[in-house]
């Protein structure tokens, strides 16, 4: 398997509708504000101390869960679907136990365009290094506990589809389901669904074409989540993430998640 296939890169879009804060509308035949993704995620990362673009001696960001590579957005405003945001990352390749970032990255991009506009999140694609990802079984076991918490009248059900470059992929498709139930300690059904689904709460193209060259999808799945939200979507990702890597995927994936 080649270096430039099994990279480091997580990619992750969020998808919705993105209404901008009126002082942030620029006046008829003004002059749009000097506002982007990519420079409201470097601030937003070096404030958590999750990567920093600081250079010079003593400058290193001791723990860093990734480099910064690009971002962008789509802030057209016509209430349409619309990949309102996405962000590239190098992944540490000594995470230190600590799982894939994730959720980190869905933390910076929901503060990204939360300061930029009211969101409505209709879905999330994530390009996940799974063979950069460690055993999370605590975390995601913490993580089923703040969902039990969730409002019982808030489930949704969402869909879930898996694309890669493995051949095997398809055929283990029940293995996979069975482990991510086992991931989500009741708070999630995961049952089977055919390739072909529809995924309205994404905008296409998706951002990161060259990163899914050569996948294709292999697994779908309808599934029933305690609520739905950024952070959710984020959480749904990690599960399957987790179910593919103990099955016996080895590579990047492509994990779409349409609420």
């Amino acid at each position: 398997m080649g270096d430039a296939v099994r990279d480091s890169t997580l990619l992750m879009g969020v998808h919705g509708v993105l209404t901008r804060h009126p002082w942030l509308v620029p006046p008829a035949g003004g002059t749009e504000p000097d506002v982007d993704a990519f420079g409201l995620a470097v601030n937003r990362a070096e404030v958590y101390g999750w990567s920093s673009t600081l250079l010079g001696a003593g400058m290193e960001l001791g723990g860093s869960r990734w480099g910064h590579n690009d971002a962008g957005e789509d802030w057209t405003q016509d209430g349409h679907v619309r990949e309102i945001g996405w962000l590239q990352v190098d992944v540490s390749s000594h995470l230190n136990r600590q799982r894939l970032p994730v959720l980190p990255v869905a933390t910076v991009l929901g503060d990204v365009l939360r300061q930029v506009g009211d969101i409505r999140v209709t879905g999330v694609h994530t390009v996940a290094p799974v063979h950069l990802a460690p055993d999370p079984a605590a975390a995601l076991l913490y993580t089923a506990g703040w969902y039990e918490l969730a409002d019982p009248g808030a489930v949704r059900e969402i869909i879930v589809t898996v694309s890669g470059r493995e051949a095997e992929l398809a055929g283990r498709a029940g293995r996979v389901r069975d482990e991510a139930l086992a991931c989500t300690y009741g708070c999630m059904t995961v049952e089977p669904e055919t390739t072909d689904v529809d995924l309205p709460g994404l905008a296409l193209p998706l951002t990161g074409e060259m990163q899914t060259e050569g996948m294709r999808r292999a697994l779908a799945f309808r599934c029933r989540v305690p609520v739905w939200s950024l952070d959710a979507a984020a959480w749904i990702t990690e599960v399957f993430v987790e179910a593919l890597r103990v099955t016996g995927t080895a590579e990047p994936v492509m994990i779409t998640v349409s609420g």
